[in-house]
């Protein structure tokens, strides 16, 4: 099954939707394909692995902090890959279709 998350800044609804489409950072795909394939312009397949590895990154937290509720702002550094700014008051909750 797919994951869903709902991304909230300031009580308002941002992004819902399933994780892979969450909004990221074009310049972080292409750091991410750089540092895994070596590619400085990236095909819609390395695209595709790049945002795989984010969505893996996102999941490793929500079961890290053992909540379906995370706060941005607390995991700065590991979530500057989203295309959100700035991660105050960003709240990130697991969803349902």
């Amino acid at each position: 099954m797919k994951k869903h998350i709902i991304i909230e800044k300031d009580g308002e609804r941002i992004y819902k939707g399933k994780m892979q489409n969450m909004p990221v950072k074009s310049e972080a795909i292409n750091e991410k394909s750089l540092e895994l394939f070596n590619d400085e312009d990236p095909c819609i397949i390395h695209q595709s692995y790049c945002m795989k590895e984010f969505v893996s990154v996102l999941e490793k937290l929500f079961e890290s902090a053992k909540s379906e509720s995370i706060q941005a702002i607390d995991y700065k550094e590991t979530l500057d890959f989203l295309d959100i700014e700035p991660l105050d008051d960003v709240t990130i909750r697991l969803g349902k279709k």
